[in-house]
């Protein structure tokens, strides 16, 4: 039979340890006054999580799906260093793709011409949607062209590439499927080189993702995407000289710190699309969002969730090697 002093020794022992935790919870909130109030919940989510077995480890990094414009929406959160997906929400859901598959037509184009070459265009500029206003005979450079392609999300630039390429839409098409294809992606379908709607194209946010992370490796193409504006010129058929200035169609440019672009997307069939590139010193963050009604609003709530969560846990790995010790060493203070 246990002693009574021993039972009360245990339970005071463990009111201790209770109490330390709780102390290093208001201490670690105290140090990070400039957080928001949804923030420093997340810090006091994370203290709650490390005192749990790994087993039963809580989604408490997944945002509310409520506070989104959407829940039909699908997203994928990773880090670009590692490929690590941190939140994903719909991701291997088929989707209309919008001008987000533009990052692929850059990819192939980059890989086999050179920016100072010249393309003399065809009708293929010919093209419904966002347009630099190419014609027929008008000649480009191809740095003109990309410039165009990631700054004014331009079809007839992606046309132009395409067909200057692979000679025709659907053998470009074609290609983009088996660079994809290399990349891992086995739910993607391309037929265009621009995004326009076809029933017989589409992609997921895993495997947009997946197209993504190759895009940050091409240091060129990234140049181009973090324009927030741009001036083109380029020669009509006659060589008389046209231009056109240019601004992102990607208002998080800008807007939310760190941003460094990637590419948007719109149609009716597809919704708002955006694959944002953030990175700050406390690190990276790639995150893919399709068939969103507000892409803005949605991105920045999903990264906003993905920074706190980031911060919270590294602030606890801060204060000791080991999170868990704040309650097997009672003596921490």
């Amino acid at each position: 039979m246990k002693k009574p002093n021993q039972d009360f020794s245990r339970a005071k022992s463990k009111t201790m340890r209770i109490t330390m935790l709780m102390m290093t919870v208001i201490l670690l909130l105290a140090g990070f006054r400039y957080l928001s109030t949804a923030d420093t919940s997340f810090l006091l989510k994370s203290a709650i999580a490390e005192t749990k077995p790994e087993s039963s480890k809580s989604d408490s990094s997944q945002v509310n799906l409520s506070t989104l414009s959407t829940q039909d929406l699908s997203y994928v959160m990773i880090s670009p260093q590692t490929n690590e997906i941190l939140q994903s929400h719909n991701a291997d859901i088929q989707r209309a793709p919008a001008s987000t598959l533009k990052l692929i037509t850059g990819l192939i184009a980059s890989e086999t011409l050179k920016k100072t070459d010249i393309i003399q265009v065809g009708s293929e500029v010919n093209v419904e949607g966002s347009r630099l206003g190419l014609r027929p005979g008008d000649k480009i450079s191809v740095h003109e062209l990309f410039t165009a392609l990631y700054v004014n999300s331009s079809n007839d630039a992606a046309a132009a590439l395409a067909v200057k390429i692979s000679g025709s839409i659907p053998a470009f098409a074609q290609k983009m499927n088996e660079y994809a294809a290399a990349l891992g992606c086995q739910t993607t379908n391309f037929t265009t080189p621009h995004g326009m709607p076809d029933l017989d194209q589409y992609t997921t946010a895993n495997d947009l993702s997946k197209i993504a992370v190759q895009f940050l490796k091409n240091e060129e193409l990234m140049e181009y995407v973090k324009l927030a504006s741009a001036h083109v010129q380029w020669k009509d058929a006659q060589g008389m000289l046209r231009e056109a200035d240019l601004y992102n169609t990607n208002r998080l440019l800008t807007a939310y710190p760190g941003d460094r672009g990637l590419k948007t997307g719109t149609t009716t069939e597809a919704g708002q699309c955006l694959v944002s590139y953030v990175s700050r010193p406390d690190g990276d963050l790639l995150l893919v969002l399709l068939g969103s009604k507000q892409r803005y609003g949605d991105t920045i709530k999903l990264l906003d969730n993905a920074w706190a969560e980031q911060r919270s846990e590294a602030a606890l790995k801060g204060l000791v090697k080991d999170p868990r010790s704040l309650i097997l060493s009672p003596g921490i203070f």
